[in-house]
């Protein structure tokens, strides 16, 4: 039963919830540099953090003509994140690992728990309640599946050709963007990046208590 779900889709999942993390462990150098005040030293804010400045850089490098919207262009967006975050992180003291994570095991257990508990949840749900032809689900697709399928920014406008897009779109590149590095139909992953936004407001309103 398990194989069978996984060979169908809880790959997709997994994978989705993978690269995340990844975006995650990239910006945790920056975050025990710049946020260090807090008790958690930003780990819980992490993910959220990571997918913001990975998709500004990755719309960044498009819209400068600097690359073409391709899955090495996420790549290397989430390289350049990941050098600053680790020039950010060496400039000053060496930070105690070891310490912090025997201070905030729980707590990190804690997060990691809540978010796959949180993702899985709403994935689910989206499973059995994926219709998207209500309210404004049809432009939100539209606008994602224009942005995973065009070859360069600004990305093409689904509503008239030859034009792009004239409207505010980050949170669609953020979408298509994991979808895209997923290897995922724009379907899959408008239902998937709304677990993402689910999870991701649940691990921040548990950071802003916890710190």
């Amino acid at each position: 039963m398990i194989s069978e779900w996984l060979a169908r889709e809880g790959w997709m999942i997994i994978n989705w919830w993978l690269l995340l993390t990844v975006g995650g462990m990239a910006v945790l150098p920056l975050t025990v540099r710049l946020l260090h005040a807090l008790p958690d030293k930003g780990y819980s804010l992490a993910r959220p953090l990571s997918l913001l400045l990975i998709t500004l850089v990755y719309w960044l490098l498009g819209m400068l003509n600097i690359t073409e919207n391709t899955t090495g262009s996420i790549v290397l967006a989430w390289m350049i994140i990941l050098g600053i975050s680790l020039y950010v992180y060496i400039k000053p003291n060496p930070f105690a690992w070891r310490s912090w994570w025997s201070e905030n095991r729980a707590m990190i257990l804690v997060v990691e728990i809540l978010f796959i508990v949180l993702f899985a949840s709403m994935a689910v749900y989206r499973a059995h309640q994926n219709e998207l032809a209500s309210t404004e689900k049809p432009m939100d697709l539209a606008f994602m599946s224009a942005i995973q399928r065009s070859p360069d920014f600004p990305p093409d406008d689904p509503w008239l050709s030859g034009y792009s897009i004239s409207y505010y779109y980050m949170g669609y590149v953020m979408g298509a963007m994991v979808s895209k590095s997923a290897d995922l139909p724009a379907t899959i992953g408008f239902n998937l990046h709304l677990a993402t936004l689910f999870a991701l407001g649940g691990t921040a309103v548990f950071g802003v208590v916890y710190n």
